[in-house]
């Protein structure tokens, strides 16, 4: 069932509850309010009867008796009297009861034998009366009873116009409350409907640039459309980023692909060579397979760095710890010194001890190894490269520095895009992804990089760490 008819129903049922509770009280109000005045006027008249009694006669008391007035003085055309014995014999009664008689034997037992007064509703030839039985006292002692009756036919009357008028009302009420509760949840759904259709219609085309349009009043149905149109934006920002992700991922699975065919076919070349390559030529063999190690060395690196470059992708988070500084600078130093080809490596480590800074030791070391590497490659034989340290209270930077070519400023907006080498690195056994995996490791730390360089003159890269604490 459509939202519009629920609304509207339960409106209506609602409207209907409330007639019904309010028109059954007024109705049994109504009702207790005619009986009430109706047993005061039967009470009122008994009391006049009774005011005009007499007790003739002195002692002894078996002598005196109660002469009541004619009744027929008090009789009416809807008002009745009964006056009944002790005994319950029947002496005297209004000539408008004709042949027919008041009840009497329910009245005279031992309860009203002790003078209660009673109000009740009883049947007299199909007709419905109510009465009024009070008893005659002589001395205190009950010797009759007095019975004072009126139809209750115009009670019944009022009672049933009353309810006529209504199950009228009721139902006038009911055919008005489905209209104005139709046209109220039309009214009320319109927006609904108009954020709908635009939905449906943004769903249909996918475009996720456009947004519902709501020219209402900041209540319930406006806070819906400013939501929808908050998680709009957010779908189009998830759907730019899962293109770009999809983009950059094709272009990472075809450069990768280049780069590993590059050293593939080298060895496979390499390896064919060897094949037809007659016996005894040791010092050309030997060559060829210094060549299939080194593309082998640098096919090994690459892979490595590609897994890296996975974990970065998967969202994979780094293992920070307290880490002392000296000791981590140490090692990779050495290591350095392996990569040197004639170059001259200077390392001043002073002002290390007592660092300790929260990193992640094997990503810290890789990164420091990436820097290292870098200057290394680029720089000629007899040149120098150099690390030192700058710290003050709050940070420390980490200075790489190498006499090279330097990096051409058209490079720089590209420095760590992945498989992108400048031009002056073109050659040799690069990835292009080592920058790359570095600037993660940065990010990932909460530090900063800053590369400085002059062409012919070198170049200078600043990483620096928040400080943690000193021993």
């Amino acid at each position: 069932m459509p939202i519009r008819w629920r609304l509207t129903f339960w409106y209506t049922g609602i409207l209907l509850l409330i007639l019904i509770i309010l028109g059954s009280s007024v109705y049994l109000l109504l009702e207790y309010s005619l009986m009430t005045e109706m047993d005061n006027n039967l009470s009122n008249k008994a009391d006049e009867v009774l005011k005009s009694a007499k007790v003739v006669g002195t002692l002894p008391f078996f002598l005196r008796q109660i002469v009541l007035p004619d009744v027929q003085v008090f009789a009416a055309p809807d008002v009745y009297l009964q006056v009944v014995g002790k005994d319950g014999e029947i002496a005297s009664k209004t000539y408008n009861l004709g042949k027919y008689n008041l009840p009497v034997e329910q009245f005279v037992n031992k309860e009203y034998m002790k003078g209660n007064i009673l109000f009740t509703s009883v049947h007299v030839e199909n007709e419905e009366l109510r009465m009024v039985v009070k008893p005659l006292l002589l001395d205190s002692d009950v010797v009759g009873f007095l019975q004072v009756a009126r139809p209750l036919r115009l009670v019944e009357q009022a009672l049933i116009r009353l309810r006529n008028i209504m199950i009228i009302a009721v139902l006038a009420a009911l055919l008005l409350s489905l209209g104005l509760g139709w046209f109220m949840s039309g009214k009320v759904l319109g927006p609904i409907r108009h954020l709908t259709k635009e939905a449906k219609a943004i769903g249909e085309k996918g475009d996720l640039t456009r947004r519902v349009t709501y020219r209402g009043p900041k209540d319930e149905l406006g806070e819906l459309a400013i939501t929808f149109n908050n998680m709009l934006g957010n779908l189009e920002d998830f759907y730019n980023r899962l293109a770009e992700s999809l983009a950059l991922q094709k272009r990472f699975v075809a450069d990768a692909s280049h780069e590993l065919r590059t050293p593939l076919t080298s060895i496979q070349g390499n390896i064919d060579f060897l094949v037809q390559l007659e016996p005894g030529n040791e010092e050309l063999k030997k060559e060829t397979l210094m060549d299939i190690s080194s593309e082998a060395r640098r096919l090994s690196r690459l892979v490595k760095e590609l897994l890296t470059l996975a974990r970065v992708d998967s969202g994979r988070q780094l293992n920070l710890t307290q880490m002392e500084l000296l000791p981590i600078l140490e090692e990779t130093a050495r290591q350095a010194r392996y990569l040197l080809k004639g170059q001259r490596l200077e390392v001043d480590l002073e002002g290390a001890q007592g660092i300790v800074l929260t990193a992640d030791p094997d990503y810290f070391k890789q990164m420091l190894l990436v820097f290292y590497d870098n200057a290394l490659k680029y720089t000629p034989e007899g040149k120098r490269v150099t690390f030192r340290l700058e710290t003050t209270p709050e940070e420390i930077s980490l200075i790489f520095s190498d006499e090279g070519p330097g990096i051409p400023e058209k490079d720089f907006p590209h420095l760590f895009e992945r498989f992108y080498r400048a031009e002056s690195s073109r050659v040799g056994e690069g990835t292009g992804l080592g920058l790359a995996i570095a600037k993660w490791i940065i990010d990932q730390h909460g530090a900063r990089i800053d590369i400085r360089s002059e062409t012919d003159k070198g170049t200078t890269v600043i990483v620096t760490f928040p400080l943690l604490s000193l021993f």
